[in-house]
């Protein structure tokens, strides 16, 4: 039977939610206007980004 993969993702120790797969949660983290060091993690997976203010405030204008 295979198992099948759940990403859990967080800023700081914040959960955001839980995703199906990689892209899915990372589109999440680009449309949440979040800042701060996201972490993607599952059973063998894990990914570390830091996204600034100044990053979402240009997005915005």
């Amino acid at each position: 039977m295979i198992k099948e993969n759940i990403y859990t993702l967080f800023v700081g120790f914040r959960k955001l939610g839980e995703f199906k797969s990689i892209l899915e949660a990372k589109k999440f983290a680009q449309n949440s206007n979040l800042a701060g060091a996201f972490n993607l993690i599952c059973e063998h997976y894990r990914d570390s980004w830091y996204v600034f203010k100044s990053e979402i405030e240009n997005d915005e204008n």
